[in-house]
């Protein structure tokens, strides 16, 4: 893999140059990619032949839903922490003297 300069990464639109490398995919086409998406692209059993693969490939894998409900299905550890940093809970002033 090679520096690239003034591109974005082909799967996530990341445009900062200093995190941006060229990667060779199967049959010597190029692509741009984040140093996140050439690190999974590295490490993955299949590799691309096309843009369009890698993106369908290494695109956006994680859930929109909102990890903080609870319930059988919420995230406990992001409810606790919304908890832990919300402003209601906190007292007026802790320091006493």
């Amino acid at each position: 893999m090679m520096t690239v300069l003034g591109s974005s990464c082909c799967v996530c639109g990341a445009g900062d140059a200093r995190a941006l490398v060229e990667v060779v995919l199967i049959g010597g086409s190029r692509a741009t990619l984040c140093g996140s998406h050439a690190l999974m692209h590295r490490r993955s059993p299949a590799q691309a032949r096309s843009t369009s693969q890698l993106r369908e490939m290494m695109g956006e894998r994680r859930g929109r839903a909102d990890r903080r409900s609870t319930g059988p299905d919420g995230d406990e550890l992001a409810a606790a922490l919304a908890a832990a940093f919300s402003g209601d809970q906190r007292v007026a002033d802790r320091r006493l003297g």
